[in-house]
């Protein structure tokens, strides 16, 4: 057993030559995965509104090819150059941030209660989300700027102008689409970064203390964020109208038992509202179970673990911040939307990597891990 035991270890903790074959191949299956649990989430309200069961379908798949070519070319692309663009990558993504907002350029949603969405740019039938492009550009400036003060012994107050007005303008231009879940996975990963700097941890503690009355303003303050947290504290009380998608979601973990349902048949699949983006995994619950649950739970940890394991033999400093803040902005999106949809978590618009049907999320889904790939090679990784 001891023999079997360190055959295992040399295996995790050795990559494969050219690309980790681990790493790669859970890649592809939860692309494809994901993409048959989406088209199952999403059959019933593409034929109610499209009268075409495939159409969500059919739209993911172009998504799915056009992202695996973004794969394949961050997967073999030097990824030492995005530290010269990191610059030009966060103003672009500034740039475009501001465009959602422009009449004719942006594409806005209304709610039911008087709110619209400013989040997306038309792009003929098609449409892009900057916010997740915004995600890839902070992770990408950070890593190229913790590596420059950590070799400059002058760390000045002016070093860390630019720096904060960048990434203050990301945050605010996102918060007033609004989204919210993607401001906070944002302000979550520039924590992070911090700390990987060198701050100390008591001191990070101080500032979220002290960002708490803030905090509590932005949702206090604010109509559809205050409504949502008296739905997530009792969401019952509000299951016929705002609390009813969280309710639904409660339903089809409990309809889906152990080992799911026929496929497309339950109550959820009917009745729950964006069940094939951000409530994806209630529908698939739904069908599949608390297996399916733990199953899909099993893949994910295989993949991040896979990847925590082979950057921490990174020798490149910037390799090494770059694939931890795309290792945290990923992780971080797995748990809010798990989180969200089993109601530990207030509701808010984070997608669920590989299975919410979204072609700006699975593009730079597969743009972060093409990057994680490609740094993760055997000639990157220490003895």
């Amino acid at each position: 057993m001891k023999a079997l035991g360190r055959k295992f270890k040399d295996f995790w903790e050795s990559p494969g030559s050219p690309f980790d074959l681990v790493l790669v191949g859970a890649v592809f299956f939860l692309l494809l995965f994901g993409i048959c649990v989406m088209y199952s989430s999403s059959s019933v309200t593409a034929w109610r509104e499209f009268q075409d069961s495939e159409y969500f379908l059919k739209k993911q798949l172009a998504w799915a090819i056009i992202g695996l070519v973004v794969f394949f070319f961050f997967a073999n692309f030097p990824y030492k150059r995005l530290e010269r663009f990191a610059l030009g990558g966060i103003v672009i993504s500034v740039l475009l941030l501001i465009l959602v907002f422009i009449p004719g350029i942006g594409k806005s949603v209304g709610t039911y209660y008087g709110r619209n969405f400013h989040r997306w740019i038309g792009i003929g039938p098609y449409q892009l989300q900057p916010s997740e492009i915004a995600k890839l550009a902070v992770v990408v400036y950070l890593s190229s700027l913790i590596v420059k003060l950590k070799l400059k012994e002058n760390r000045g107050p002016k070093k860390f102008i630019l720096p904060a007005v960048l990434l203050l303008a990301v945050l605010v231009l996102i918060l007033a689409e609004p989204a919210f879940g993607t401001t906070m996975e944002i302000l979550f990963v520039v924590i992070a970064f911090v700390f990987l700097f060198g701050f100390p941890v008591r001191n990070l503690l101080l500032v979220g203390l002290v960002s708490l009355p803030l905090a509590y303003l932005l949702i206090s303050q604010v109509g559809y964020r205050r409504k949502r947290m008296e739905v997530w504290l009792d969401p019952y009380r509000f299951r016929y109208d705002e609390g009813h998608q969280l309710v639904t979601s409660f339903r089809a973990f409990l309809d889906g038992g152990w080992f799911g349902n026929k496929l497309a048949s339950g109550y959820a699949h009917r009745y729950l509202t964006y069940s094939h983006t951000d409530f994806v995994l209630a529908t698939y619950v739904e069908d599949f179970g608390f297996i399916g649950f733990l199953f899909f739970f099993a893949l994910v940890m295989i993949l991040l673990s896979r990847v925590y394991v082979l950057l921490k033999r990174v020798e490149d400093p910037f390799g090494f911040y770059l694939g931890a803040g795309l290792l945290f902005i990923l992780g971080t999106q797995f748990v809010i939307n798990s989180y969200v949809v089993t109601g530990l978590f207030p509701i808010t618009g984070i997608s669920l990597p590989f299975m919410s049907y979204g072609g700006s999320s699975l593009l730079v889904v597969l743009a972060a891990f093409g990057i994680l790939v490609n740094i993760t090679r055997k000639e990157n990784i220490g003895v």
